[in-house]
């Protein structure tokens, strides 16, 4: 059996548009990393960690598990925890490149592989009240960053540059790649 280890819409709809028949599981795990972590090895280490907590509890399946952050000028921007912190994190993105990174780890009694995927986005220059309107949408909350490229948070970016999908949080054409190690 596939397991996705993960309550994300976004990448429970990524994995069944490409075909694969799976069931979803959620493991509470530590997101704190070491401090020095560069942003990749940020995403693969969370990936890892929420990959092997799945595993323990179903060691005769496959496990799927992925983190996505977005970093800019040397920090990690993660998930607002309230419409305040959404603000914050979206005026600080306004105008902005930023570097999103999402870290997958595949795993099974027999294997294990995890990767990245890098991608670049250039937020448009915001003023409050557009940053005010995307917020009353909701949208932003649980997002790494306040925003969701596929959603209402598609107007607020000018353009990306890398694979779309991992700014969404899947990777879904490097995980098609890898999965076929796993027999999926």
């Amino acid at each position: 059996m596939l397991i996705l280890a993960s309550n994300s819409q976004r990448r429970i709809k990524l994995l069944s548009d490409i075909g694969l028949t799976f069931k979803t599981i959620v493991n509470e795990v530590s997101e704190e990393v070491e401090k020095n972590l560069r942003p990749h090895e940020i995403v693969e280490t969370l990936s890892k960690r929420k990959a092997q907590a799945a595993f323990e509890k179903h060691p005769k399946d496959t496990i799927i598990a992925a983190d996505t952050i977005v970093y800019l000028d040397g920090e990690v921007i993660g998930k607002p925890k309230d419409e305040d912190e959404a603000f914050l994190m979206l005026k600080k993105l306004s105008g902005q490149k930023h570097y999103v990174y999402t870290g997958v780890t595949i795993v099974n009694q027999y294997k294990e592989k995890t990767f990245y995927s890098q991608s670049e986005v250039y937020m448009k220059q915001l003023n409050d009240i557009q940053i005010y309107e995307y917020i009353r949408t909701e949208e932003p909350l649980g997002k790494a960053g306040a925003y969701a490229i596929q959603g209402e948070g598609g107007k607020l970016i000018e353009k990306h540059t890398g694979d779309f999908f991992t700014i969404m949080g899947l990777p879904v054409k490097e995980l098609q790649k890898h999965l076929k190690e796993f027999n999926y």
